[in-house]
Parts: structure tokens; C-alpha cells; sequence
């Protein structure tokens, strides 16, 4: 009848019944996605209260093996230093601490020792477009390979963005980029990218033969230690149906491996005896997401360059949390690198806006902090960078304040601070750089030459080595 109102317990039945039946949907339903051709796929959810209960137990389980790990040899508060703390001049380069700090890098200082014993430590170098190409992290790396042992130009995305100077890279099929930073479309349904925060998808074909390929080798410029590895780990998330890979080294079948459909995430390794001139993989089979591809040698120091082109740096912590710090533990880490800032400073109107930048940077540090106890936390500021107003370029307006949020933000988490900004001469260092011959930035006034990048990277590399020598 027109008008009239039913009973409260009659719209909770009402209620009940509609989300029962989709819970038995989601009960039953075989898979959570169906290609419909074209590129296009269905999702439809997917319940399994008791397996999902488990995965959890045994995901606790496996976080705290790997925390476990990771404090059998990482640092105590109370490690002994045996020289002073060396507190640099403006314009020296030289990595920063705050006043209350004197341990500096004593973690990686302590990780990389052990490595005259055999194993493995890896550096992650996180950044926006300024180390593209392996840019600054390239010679961090050689350097500690030098010294410490290791090879390799660490790990590398499915499909090239960005040339490698170490590492000709070519992809086949159709891929899919996806970024825990820019644009809402080019995010992950799952919100999970692995310890890159970049991952890969690739599309089936309905013809025979493999659907995807990569191949990766050694170019005849960058460093030779980067150039040679014999170590690969392929990272992989869940799988959504069976998949074929097979590795090819050197253009000669390798090893196949298999992912059956109940597979959840990790990493298919391979390790040969002598460096690997050329290496292939082919797929075919429903594609997980693909996380990246570690090239290392089998000891010693590994270091990834991770360039996050347009990124703000506060990514890190909007990404499915105990995946992300799951996929940092996979090995022992001595230090995080943390380069952003630059691509924030455009938008800023506001002292007050860059404060709350700074905040919400803090809490960056703070995730690789509790992910990783036993690693240094370094950040690198951004450069000086100019705008053109009238016929002069001028710096950005907040440009310094960034760069001393960022500095407030890493003291104040007890993090290291390598002040690019005031190493270039401090504002106005841009217009400098760009005016010297041959020039050391771009005419964009935001982006280093090869050159300006090799004398930033010769700069954090002394300062690196000189707060290592500290600890020996």
C-alpha cells in the first residue's frame, strides 16, 4: 500500500539476505579476475575467511624470521665509534647528522665489515628524475663494490623506462606500467608493487608462443663491475593462473620455471658461475605482477637505482604496508637513500604548505625505519631550481624551505642529510651551474647534465667514504 512503512526488523532481514548472497558469491566464485579480450578484465570479489586467516598467520610468521634476521646483525644503540663526528662546512658536500647524533652510519658502517666474511648487503637508492639512468647511484656503487666486493647493476623493471647506463634493455608484448606514485589510472588495483613501488603486467595473446619477452645486457659503456652478474632474482606477486617462464642465458635455454595458480608472492632465482653476457626471459601464461629483476653478483654489495620520475616522495607510506615492508625484508638492507623534494617545490604557496610536506616525509622515514631496523636512513635534498621571470631566472620561491624541511625531517627521525643545495652554492647555484662551460644543469634550470650529475655523485661518494673511514 502506498505510504506504508515497514517494520525496522524487516529491513535488517532485508539487509542481511542481500549482503548473505554476495558473501556466497564471493564464497564460490573460482577467480577474482576474467579476461573479456581485448585488454579488458572483469574483477569479482572474492571471500575465503579461512584461508585468508591463515595466509595471515603465515605471513606474521615469515615478518617476524625476517625481523629476527635482520637483529641478528643489526646494530645496538650502544656501538662504539672509534673517530669524532666530522660536522662539515656550508658548500663542502659533506653528509650531515644532527647535533645529537653520534653514530652517523654506523648500521652500514657494521653491514658492510661483514662482507669481507661472505654475504650480501644491499643499498636502495630511492629518487625522482635527477638519477635516472643510473645517475649519482651508479658511482655510489662502484665505489662500494671496490671496496667491498660485488657486481652487478642491481635490480631493473620488466619493461625500460629509462636506458640504464650499465644495461641494454629490451621488452616484447603488451605491458602494463603500473606506479604507486602519479596518476590514479596507472595505480595497481592491489595497491601491492613490491620493494620498487614500480610493477609489471603483461596481457596474453590467444596465438601460440610465448606471451611476453625481455632481454637484458651488458652495454659497452658504464662501469665494468656493473656491466657482468651472475646472480637473478625475478620478484613476482600472487599468481592468477599457471605460468611458464624460461630463462635463456647467453640465447641458450637456461632453466624453466613454473607458477601454479595457487602461487603467492616471492622470487624465482637463478645463479650461473661465470657472468651472464645476455639474458632472456619469455613468458606465457596468465601474468602476475612482476616487481622487477635483481642482477647482482653473488656476494657482496648490491645497489639498486630506483628513479620514480615525477614522484613527490610520499608514496611510500600509501602503498599496502605489510607488503611493502614484507618486500624490503627480503635480504639485509644497510641503507635507504631517499632523493626527493624537487618535484614539490613548484606547487608550494605556502611556508605552512612545505611544513606539512616535511611531516608527511617524517613518516616516510619512520616506515623504512620500522621495516628496516638494522639500515642507515640517508636523505639527499633537492637542487637548487629556477624559474624565469621576465628576461632573469630566479629561484623557486620555496626552494630552500624544502630543502630545510627535509633536513628538519630527517634530524628529527635521526637520519643522515646530504644538502645538494647548499653544495651547488645555495640559491641561485642553478643559474651557475647552467652558465658554466661546459654546463653542469640544463637549460630547464631543474635537471643536472651527465656532467653536474657526476660532480653531485663524486661529492656523496668522498662523503660517503669519509664517514665510513670514521668507523673502521
Amino acid at each position: 500500500m502506498k505510504g506504508e512503512q515497514h517494520a525496522p526488523w524487516i529491513t535488517a532481514i532485508l539487509i542481511a539476505l542481500v549482503l548473505g548472497v554476495f558473501a556466497l558469491f564471493a564464497y564460490f566464485n573460482p577467480r577474482s579476475e576474467y579476461d573479456l579480450g581485448g585488454g579488458i578484465a572483469l574483477r569479482m570479489p572474492q571471500w575465503h575467511p579461512w584461508e585468508d586467516w591463515a595466509a595471515a598467520q603465515r605471513e606474521e610468521a615469515e615478518t617476524q624470521r625476517r625481523q629476527d634476521s635482520l637483529e641478528s646483525w643489526a646494530l645496538a644503540d650502544t656501538v662504539e665509534v672509534s673517530a669524532p663526528l666530522r660536522r662539515p662546512k656550508p658548500g663542502q658536500g659533506a653528509i650531515q647528522f644532527s647535533d645529537s647524533d653520534t653514530l652517523g652510519m654506523a648500521k652500514l658502517a657494521q653491514g658492510l665489515q661483514q662482507l669481507h666474511s661472505g654475504g650480501v648487503l644491499r643499498i636502495l637508492h630511492f629518487g625522482d628524475s635527477q638519477i635516472e639512468g643510473d645517475r649519482i647511484t651508479g658511482d655510489l656503487r662502484d665505489a662500494l663494490q671496490a671496496l667491498y666486493g660485488g657486481e652487478g647493476a642491481g635490480m631493473q623493471p620488466l619493461v625500460p623506462f629509462v636506458p640504464m647506463a650499465a644495461v641494454a634493455h629490451t621488452a616484447e608484448g603488451a605491458w602494463t606500467r603500473m606506479v604507486s606514485f602519479g596518476r590514479a589510472n596507472d595505480k595497481s588495483p592491489t595497491n601491492m608493487y613490491g620493494p620498487r613501488g614500480i610493477s609489471h603486467r603483461y596481457a596474453t595473446k590467444s596465438a601460440s608462443g610465448p606471451d611476453a619477452k625481455v632481454r637484458y645486457s651488458p652495454r659497452s659503456y658504464g662501469y665494468p663491475r656493473a656491466r657482468q652478474s651472475r646472480s637473478f632474482s625475478l620478484l613476482h606477486g600472487p599468481a592468477k593462473g599457471p605460468v611458464e617462464i624460461k630463462w635463456y642465458a647467453n640465447d641458450t635455454l637456461w632453466k624453466i620455471d613454473y607458477l601454479d595458480s595457487n602461487a603467492r608472492s616471492g622470487a624465482l632465482r637463478a645463479v650461473a658461475t661465470q657472468p651472464v653476457k645476455s639474458l632472456s626471459l619469455e613468458f606465457r601464461g596468465a601474468s602476475p605482477d612482476w616487481y622487477g629483476l635483481s642482477m647482482d653478483g653473488p656476494t657482496g654489495v648490491r645497489v639498486d637505482n630506483v628513479a620514480m620520475r615525477g614522484a613527490d616522495g610520499l608514496s611510500f607510506t600509501r602503498m599496502d604496508r605489510g607488503h611493502f615492508m614484507a618486500s624490503l625484508q627480503r635480504e639485509p638492507v644497510g641503507l635507504v637513500i631517499l632523493q626527493f623534494g624537487g618535484n614539490a617545490v613548484p606547487y608550494f604557496k605556502s611556508k605552512e604548505a612545505v611544513m606539512r610536506y616535511g611531516e608527511a616525509f617524517r613518516r616516510q622515514i619512520r616506515l623504512f625505519q620500522e621495516a628496516l631496523p638494522g639500515a642507515n636512513i640517508l636523505v639527499v635534498g633537492p637542487s637548487d631550481m629556477a624559474v624565469k621571470e621576465g628576461l632573469d631566472w630566479v629561484s623557486y620561491p620555496f626552494v630552500d624551505d624544502v630543502r630545510d624541511a627535509l633536513k628538519m625531517a630527517a634530524f628529527e627521525e635521526g637520519a643522515a642529510f646530504f644538502d645538494v643545495m647548499d653544495f651547488m652554492g645555495g640559491p641561485g647555484g642553478m643559474v651557475d651551474w647552467v652558465n658554466q662551460n661546459p654546463p653542469l644543469a640544463g637549460p630547464d634550470h631543474i635537471h643536472f647534465t651527465p656532467r653536474g650529475a657526476k660532480k653531485v655523485a663524486k661529492a656523496l661518494v668522498e662523503s660517503m667514504q669519509a664517514e665510513l673511514q670514521r668507523h673502521e
